[in-house]
């Protein structure tokens, strides 16, 4: 005698398992997101504690003189391509000692010039980084490095390009501060 075969139990055996193969599918998916994408590399602005900065610095070539404080960085984390950075130095002493200092810490940019508040590097890349004030009686010495050695104020390109770095030194009153521009691609 021969069993009928019940396809109404084959039918709902075969949606159970289905089903089962989406709900796995649907944690192992959830599970690979949060393993792969919410770690410390997402991206974004992240702020560096100074042996991050250092580094950072390190790898762009850019010198922080010895005894410059370091107060601030952040970094502007992409999916890919170069990280930016932004960041803040107290120097210590005069403006003309931090200046030299500086000038020699980066013997690979150009000569550091004096700016005003208006300069296109300065108002574009900097006006709205935290600590930057800038008056008729600031003083200001800047400088940009870009990765193909054009030159940053015949570039067509509004403030510091791509793959570039810009430092700038400045004074109001007796307060003295180095501002960092790394910028990322």
């Amino acid at each position: 005698m021969r069993r009928k075969t019940n396809w109404w139990l084959v039918a709902l055996i075969s949606a159970a398992v289905v089903l089962s193969c989406v709900g796995v599918a649907l944690v192992v998916g959830f599970v690979g997101f949060f393993v792969f994408f919410t770690d410390d590399d997402n991206v974004g602005p992240h702020e560096l504690d100074a042996n991050a900065a250092a580094k950072a610095m390190q790898d762009r070539r850019i010198g922080i003189p010895d005894g410059f404080i370091f107060e601030a960085m952040t970094a502007m984390r992409v999916f890919s391509g170069a990280d930016g950075y932004t960041g803040r130095y107290a120097p210590p002493g005069r403006f003309e000692d931090a200046k030299n200092a500086l000038a020699q810490a980066n013997p690979d940019f150009p000569a550091l010039r004096n700016a005003t508040c208006a300069d296109e590097i300065v108002h574009h890349d900097f006006a709205e980084l935290d600590g930057f004030h800038c008056d008729a009686g600031t003083e200001l010495v800047v400088s940009t490095r870009s990765l193909d050695g054009e030159d940053v104020l015949t570039d067509n390109y509004s403030g510091t390009p791509p793959d570039a770095e810009t430092i700038l030194l400045t004074r109001n009153g007796d307060h003295v501060e180095l501002f960092v521009l790394s910028r990322g691609h």
